[in-house]
């Protein structure tokens, strides 16, 4: 059976390039944190990474914490802010729920910054926020925004958002753990989340920009590692296959033919068929889309036993009962009544994938296929 993997936003599979730079790391012995000869072997890796990484990021090497994931890079950003002054938190409505939930979890006033049909950021609702704002009672402004949703694949508004937010003051996080790779980093940002696994790396690294000026405390308490930014032993290999991912992670803009091909050709298929975000900036490689009269679990189950892997939405939430969220802030559950389905190309994937999937969509849906290459 044809095994097509199409669920790059969840994770891209692991990178050649990784798999030599992890083993290699593998075999170095000593602890990064050791000034012997050993020790600086392994911190050279280390050190290396670095400066892949932020160059990846248009950051500086200094400033770049390595984390656990995304996820604690969000967390500590947020935490960071909160005990920097920021009392009260801006969070768009496109966030990965590693920002609006941890504020909800840890009990930190917040509003959700709403969205627009399309999925973008209410930038009128932004600044008449911060034109508001009350320093006295609620701190610092702080603002959340992921660079790009990543189930729609909507690019948000960061430059403006980012000039509206430093205009006022405040501070801003920029989650581009899904932009990393796929979009220019050009950011100006106080903090930017990224993680390795998205761009072919291995799971369970990430990192953190903290820009100087930007408050910054421990995520957590013991050596001085990262310059007593995050203590515990540093995960050598995992960062030093975040930096060859990092060197080589810049070939996707064929994705965006494929995807384009893919669209063109369920919309044949499909008359009812809805592309949430198509009529906004996306990253080249996603569609997320839905057919009233299907249920979204369903597909994916039968498109897996057609050896096409996708997604029903963003891995952390995949398989879960209730409404999508990130359609119910855009206002588009009407359109969405048995869930959506998200597919996202990588830098293996081909035309072959593409049209695999189709074939296997088409006998699925018992739709006739249209004739191939008509995109």
């Amino acid at each position: 059976m044809t095994s097509v993997y199409l669920d790059h936003n969840a994770t891209s599979p692991i990178r050649p390039e990784v798999i030599q730079a992890v083993t290699h790391a593998m075999t170095v012995g000593g602890n990064a944190s050791a000034p012997h000869s050993h020790g600086r072997a392994v911190g050279k890796l280390v050190s290396d990474a670095r400066e892949s990484v932020a160059l990846a990021m248009g950051v500086c090497a200094q400033d770049l914490i390595f984390t656990g994931s995304g996820t604690e890079a969000d967390n500590m950003a947020i935490h960071a802010a909160h005990r920097g002054g920021c009392k009260r938190l801006l969070i768009s409505a496109m966030d990965h729920p590693a920002t609006y939930d941890v504020a909800a979890h840890y009990g930190i006033v917040h509003e959700i910054i709403p969205t627009n049909t399309d999925g973008v950021v209410d930038m009128g609702w932004l600044d008449n926020r911060l034109q508001a704002w009350d320093n006295q009672t609620d701190g610092r402004p702080f603002v959340s925004l992921v660079a790009a949703n990543s189930e729609t694949g909507v690019i948000q508004p960061f430059e403006d958002a980012t000039d509206l937010v430093h205009g006022a003051g405040g501070l801003i996080l920029i989650d581009a753990v899904q932009a990393l790779g796929k979009l220019p980093m050009t950011y100006m940002a106080d903090y930017i989340a990224v993680s390795a696994h998205k761009i072919g790396g291995p799971q369970g690294v990430g990192a953190l920009y903290v820009s100087p000026d930007a408050p910054m405390s421990p995520s957590m308490i013991g050596g001085g590692q990262e310059r007593r930014r995050r203590a515990g032993t540093l995960n050598v290999a995992g960062i030093a296959g975040f930096g060859a991912a990092a060197r080589v992670a810049t070939d996707l803009g064929h994705t965006q033919d494929l995807r384009d091909y893919v669209e063109a050709h369920l919309k044949a298929m499909e008359p009812d068929i809805t592309i949430f975000g198509e009529k906004a900036d996306r990253l080249p490689n996603t569609s997320f889309f839905a057919v009233p009269d299907a249920n979204s679990t369903t597909l994916m189950m039968a498109l897996d036993l057609s050896g096409v892997s996708v997604s029903t939405g963003m891995a952390c939430s995949s398989g879960k009962v209730g409404p999508n969220r990130t359609l119910r802030h855009m206002g588009q559950d009407a359109n969405c009544p048995n869930g959506p389905i998200r597919i996202s190309f990588g830098y293996n994937n081909t035309q072959d994938d593409a049209d695999a999937f189709l074939s296997a969509w088409a006998k699925i849906r018992r739709k006739d296929l249209p004739l191939q290459g008509a995109a």
